[in-house]
């Protein structure tokens, strides 16, 4: 067959057409979440979209990082799997972008001593370099490279979900890693110089592909999402061995509210070891809320939907701070990835969302607790 020079033109103008559509990642929308979750609550503020094109799947985790002299200038910061780390400030402003390499997961921890300075460890998995990052932050949200080498993991499959964990029992900070291969890697992290070294004290394996994590400095416990079976407890502390525990209604199976993936992990610290422990239930676009103490029930799910600003779908990273930050958030904070962002009803690159948490607390009978 001859195709004529003008109908070629007209064929590849719809091909483009097609293929441009194909990649708006159109949500959705409220229709794909579960119908039996009916507790819904909205988001106050929202990120600056990240600089990539609206059919990359970028935003992933954030981690909220605490200013500890003023903690209205606390900052909030995000990963792009597609290139880098961004910095917010608490209204969602973008105050810096580095662009080191494709970033998964990221924490945060307090109080790691490097010389006479006690400073805040910012680290990620770095899927570019199959390495832990580490930064140090300042007190105006900026980040400044801390590693002293290239901290390579051993596993594997390719980095993914990453955590940090302080020990209440030695006081030394740790990181955990794993990949998407079901392998995890605990790390002590030590000062060399002015900056951060680190070895290699655990390692352990799942059937399947975990992703998130979160520790529980206090209880001394890391939970871990096995992404289509449900979240798994361990000894945080390096000597706890190979054997987790699963926590039952976090399974499709035995909860009808969760959907996999089970993506992101968070902890809301309340005293004497209570608060709660959240997770992103990625498949029916909710969050699924169980109680810290052991045996983790589970307390029912909810939903972010459209407000002041778009609702949120097929989250994957969560953080949460449990204390006031300021009026907007008197009683802490929750942000969540949004994986199909809109701008006034138009389709935009994915970005992370801000919700009160007193905003989350009410929707139960009885209440959340809150600090």
């Amino acid at each position: 067959m001859i195709v004529k020079k003008r109908d070629f033109y007209i064929l590849s103008c719809l091909i483009s057409i097609v293929i441009y559509a194909a990649c708006q990642r159109i949500s959705e929308g409220s229709g794909g979440a579960s119908e039996k979750i009916k507790l819904t609550t909205t988001a106050l503020y929202e990120t600056t979209p990240m600089p990539q094109a609206i059919n990359q799947d970028a935003a992933d985790d954030p981690a909220i990082i605490i200013n500890q002299a003023d903690q209205g200038k606390s900052t909030i910061v995000g990963t792009d799997k597609k290139g880098g780390l961004a910095v917010y400030n608490l209204q969602g402003r973008q105050l810096y972008f580095y662009p080191d390499g494709d970033m998964n997961n990221v924490d945060t921890r307090s109080g790691f001593i490097i010389g006479n300075d006690t400073v805040n460890l910012v680290c990620c998995s770095n899927r570019s370099k199959q390495s832990i990052a580490v930064y140090k932050a300042s007190e105006d949200g900026s980040l400044s490279s801390a590693s002293a080498r290239t901290i390579t993991s051993g596993m594997n499959g390719e980095v993914y979900g990453f955590c940090m964990y302080k020990s209440p029992v030695n006081g030394k900070i740790y990181a955990f890693v794993n990949s998407k291969s079901g392998e995890v890697e605990q790390w002590e992290l030590f000062p060399s110089g002015n900056m951060v070294d680190a070895k290699i004290v655990r390692n352990f394996k799942f059937a399947s592909q975990v992703e998130g994590m979160v520790a529980d400095d206090e209880n001394k416990k890391i939970f871990i999402g096995e992404e289509d079976r449900g979240i798994w407890v361990y000894p945080a502390e390096p000597d706890g061995g190979q054997e987790g525990l699963l926590l039952t209604k976090s399974s499709e199976k035995n909860n009808d509210r969760i959907r996999f993936d089970i993506e992101g992990l968070t902890i809301y610290y309340l005293p004497d070891g209570e608060g709660y422990l959240l997770a992103s239930s990625q498949g029916n676009y909710s969050y699924a809320i169980f109680e810290r103490k052991s045996p983790h029930k589970y307390l029912g799910s909810f939903r972010i939907t459209d407000g002041v600003v778009d609702g949120v779908e097929e989250t994957d990273g969560i953080d949460v701070y449990s204390y006031p930050l300021n009026s907007d958030f008197q009683h802490g904070l929750l942000v969540v990835q949004d994986g199909y962002n809109y701008d006034k009803g138009s389709p935009a690159a994915q970005n992370f969302k801000f919700i009160a948490w007193e905003n989350v607390a009410k929707l139960f009978n009885p209440s959340l607790k809150m600090n």
